[in-house]
């Protein structure tokens, strides 16, 4: 095995392996924010990706080792791969459909980064003050004010 395809398999992986482990550290970074739940899910799915990359750059120093020594044939080395292949399939799709579940999983007293309104109504309402909303006294078709039409409402 040369120095140039173990190098050019790692440098295949490293921004991969460089995005997982800092989607890790954002998710530890976000755990208040996320929730208990979706810090889990995204965890376990990063994780399991995080997995399947480690064992696929292990697999492709393993394999040449594989055919050096062992005197299978071509068929055999077919089966293997594709048992290798399969596995490594299964756990990347289980990674992905964890950090999936964590997306559209929200936890019980987290919002979520969309949560509420661009114009602060929501949170108004939630602070105790009265909802006022475009059509609430400020800014409503009463008080002649639209923000899409020229003044006066026409």
């Amino acid at each position: 095995m040369t120095v140039s395809y173990l190098f050019s398999g790692l440098l295949g992986h490293l921004p991969v392996l460089a995005a997982l482990i800092a989607g890790l550290v954002l998710v530890s970074a976000r755990q208040t924010r996320l929730g208990p739940r979706s810090t889990t899910l995204a965890r376990l799915g990063l994780a399991a990706l995080l997995l399947s990359q480690l064992l696929n750059m292990a697999w492709l120093f393993v394999f040449p080792q594989l055919i050096r020594s062992l005197d299978y044939r071509a068929s055999t080395y077919g089966m293997v791969t594709f048992g290798v292949s399969v596995v490594l399939s299964l756990l990347m799709a289980a990674g992905l459909g964890l950090l999936i579940a964590a997306l559209v999983t929200r936890g019980a007293g987290g919002g979520g980064p969309f949560d509420g309104s661009p114009y602060g109504f929501q949170e108004a309402a939630r602070a105790g003050a009265p909802a006022v909303g475009p059509d609430q006294g400020s800014g409503g078709a009463a008080s002649g004010y639209n923000p899409t039409g020229p003044p006066g409402g026409v």
